[in-house]
Formats: structure tokens, sequence, C-alpha cells
């Protein structure tokens, strides 16, 4: 089995201290950073799975650092935030640059751990994403644009079906409805943002109507929408 290793960056030794007993009560192997330049060292030289990655830091911030990840180093690996309670927009602006997830301080241990897992199983799909996968009682058949509930497809326009596959490749991952207009439109989209509400609501709809019970994309308030890969409802 690959080693997990998991990349902290916080200035706060209270908080690194506290997050690698979390983690390393569940096995995983945990490498440390205080600041921006030991994070980018550290990732450059051990095979880091995630990053836990903390906003407020002196000198190079959290999104300076995830900014350097994704665009000057063209690193694609995945990165929780950790924000303070209240932090909405600071929040968007780390998802909009390329963040995976965020958790809020203060956090229950188990809530952590589960994200983390759902980030790294979404690293995974990503890796799959144009082969067919089954999801929460839903097959998706990425070659044919198809996405089949009781052996019946769901009638889904174009752009549904691209926000909702989109969403059901990344689970646990939350899209602001900015992020989601920009990439479904592949260019900076200066329309109304309730566009991609009306399409999570015709996505919701067609599911209904062809019986599926439960739910499969979850509204992330003043945020925006995640697919999740906890089954709560009875399909399967």
């Amino acid at each position: 089995m690959k080693e997990k290793r998991i990349l902290i960056v916080d200035d706060e030794q209270e908080m690194r201290t506290l997050l690698k007993l979390c983690l390393s009560e569940k096995n995983y192997h945990v490498s440390e950073a205080t600041n921006g330049i030991e994070a980018i060292e550290a990732i450059n030289n051990h095979n880091i799975s995630i990053v836990i990655l903390d906003i407020m830091m002196p000198e190079i911030d959290g999104f300076e650092l995830l900014k350097m990840l994704r665009q000057e180093l063209d690193r694609k690996t995945p990165v929780i935030l950790l924000s303070a309670l209240g932090d909405t927009e600071r929040v968007v602006q780390g998802l909009q640059l390329g963040a995976d997830d965020y958790i809020v301080k203060p956090f229950e241990p188990r809530e952590l751990t589960a994200r983390i897992e759902s980030v790294l199983r979404r690293s995974q799909l990503q890796k799959t994403a144009d082969q067919s996968f089954h999801l929460k009682g839903l097959d998706f058949y990425p070659n044919k644009y198809q996405i089949i509930y009781g052996g019946v497809p769901l009638p889904l326009t174009k752009k549904e079906y691209s926000i909702f596959h989109r969403l059901a490749t990344n689970p646990g991952r939350v899209y602001s409805r900015e992020q989601l207009l920009n990439l479904e439109w592949q260019m900076p989209y200066d329309g109304d943002l309730r566009t991609v509400d009306t399409h999570i609501k015709n996505i919701r709809e067609k599911l209904k109507i062809e019986g599926y019970e439960g739910t499969v994309i979850e509204t992330v308030w003043g945020i925006g929408y995640k697919v999740d890969t906890y089954d709560s409802s009875n399909n399967h």
C-alpha cells in the first residue's frame, strides 16, 4: 500500500501539534512546515499526498502559497484550507485559486480525517475520470455523456451533464457558483451567478422525475455545491 504523507503548513506550533497527533493516530505519515518556503521544499523533496494549509501566515500566506503551487510550480497536490469561523469570502477565494476543500476552526478530528479521505478519493477518481463509474446509485458513462439511473439515461442537457460530471468526479470538493460558471463556459463569465442554480435545480428535478430519492448534489450555503461520497439515501 502506497504511503500517504500529509504536509501540515501552519506557523502556530500548537495547531501543528494538534493536527499531527490527530493524523498520526489514523496512521498517516505527517510532515510539518512553519511557512511557505519550508512547504515548497517539503513538496519538492517528498511524495506529499495532501497539504493541510493555514490561510493566515506571515510573509507568504496560504493564498500566495496556493497560487505558487497551482500556477508557478504547476503542482496538482490536493490542498485543504484551514479557515477561521466566518471566513466565507476567504474560503471562496481559496477555492477559486485551486484549493480542494476547506475546514473551519475549531473542528472535530473525525471531520478532518473524513475530509482528507474524501479529497484523496476525489484525487483518485480524477485519474480515471474518462472511465465509467458508479456513485450514489448512479452510473456515469463519460464516453457516452450519459448518466443512468434504474437502467434509464437521465435527459440532461450538455451543460447539465458537464456540471454534474465535474462535481461527481471531484467528490467532496466544494465549487463556488462563479467557479462552476468559469469552468463550464470555458471563459470568464460576467453574467448572473444564479444561472448555475438553475442548472442544479434542473438536474435535481430530472432525478426526482426518474424516482431518485435522497440528495446527491449538496448545497453549501453561501459558497456553492458539492457531491459527497457518503450515501445518505437508500439507492445502491
